[in-house]
């Protein structure tokens, strides 16, 4: 007659999780930039011009650092290759938009630079709380695992305080990331794009 079933507490706190998780993968969607639909018959050339970078450094932006030891060049390869697609999305956006060339150029650069640093920020300023996180996803990961002991006991803790870093963690470093950006943003329109290296 007009009884209301209870919503289950348990799907919001799982759309929160999958909302987390999603916003977990954000750089993941750096190396998908890369695959934007084209617009017209013939792809636009690439705004960012091949530039070679040693196998030993990563560019990111604006930001060149040497290859940490832990890295492969195949692997510091990819993130360059990363960067300059992100890049050149975001340059051939704002050239669409009405952007000279090498403003829109200048300024991708920028936005790349200040959102990565953004995002490090927010994580890392958020860290001691996230830290809580971790340790109460420990705890429900050794509640959890408790059936499935004696592997339960390792794997299940370690997967609950990953999500309960990540629960924490993730919405501070993409709000972090989108400062950034929009700092990287009005930087590279506002201020004077550096001049081009002589050939």
């Amino acid at each position: 007659m007009g009884l209301h079933q209870a919503k289950s507490p348990a799907r919001p706190a799982f759309r929160r999780a999958a909302a987390y998780a999603v916003a977990g993968a954000l750089p993941l969607s750096l190396s998908l930039l890369s695959a934007a639909p084209a617009l017209a018959e013939e792809p636009a050339p690439a705004v960012q011009p091949a530039t070679p970078i040693p196998d030993s450094s990563i560019r990111i932006g604006t930001m060149k650092l040497d290859q940490p030891f832990f890295l492969t060049p195949e692997q510091t390869q990819q993130i360059n290759d990363t960067s300059a697609s992100a890049e050149s999305v975001v340059a051939q956006a704002l050239e669409a938009a009405g952007v000279d060339h090498a403003r829109a150029t200048y300024t991708a650069k920028t936005v790349i630079t200040d959102a990565l640093i953004g995002a490090s920020v927010g994580a890392t300023a958020v860290s001691p709380i996230a830290a809580t996180g971790a340790v109460i996803g420990v705890v429900a990961g050794l509640i959890a695992g408790l059936p499935f002991a004696p592997i339960g006991l390792v794997v299940v803790p370690v997967f609950g305080a990953a999500v309960g870093y990540a629960m924490v963690a993730a919405p501070f470093a993409a709000l972090g990331a989108g400062v950034g950006a929009a700092v990287g943003a009005a930087e590279g329109l506002l201020s004077t794009p550096p001049a081009a290296p002589a050939s």
